[in-house]
């Protein structure tokens, strides 16, 4: 169920999803959403940016967003347009849910 209704577009057409990747020096990325059989490529130009502000998303980001079917890099599903969404956290695949999405371990053994 989509989150935030897009003006003029069924309900049925907008999907809620999250961004799988984003590289930020190309201005694309990958959106991703159980709606639709694959991943959907992006571009930042189709982001909804309020207030005109810089149109840049981050990886896990929850998004909505309306595709179509076309062939782009090697995707079959294209974004048309691009929202933001109100925060919601990244599906982890049933793993805990709480705590950071990482961790990370040092030791440091020094000669005497």
């Amino acid at each position: 169920m989509p989150e935030r209704a897009m003006s003029g577009v069924p309900p049925e057409q907008v999907h809620s999803g999250h961004v799988r990747a984003w590289h930020r020096e190309e201005g694309w990325g990958v959106l991703g959403t159980p709606s639709l059989p694959e991943e959907v490529w992006a571009h930042y130009s189709l982001i909804e940016a309020g207030g005109g502000g810089f149109r840049e998303l981050t990886v896990g980001e929850a998004v909505t967003f309306t595709a179509e079917r076309a062939e782009q890099d090697g995707f079959h599903w294209r974004a048309v347009s691009i929202r933001t969404s109100d925060p919601q956290p990244l599906p982890r695949d049933g793993r805990d849910t709480e705590g950071p999405g990482f961790t990370s371990c040092l030791d440091i053994t020094f000669d005497s």
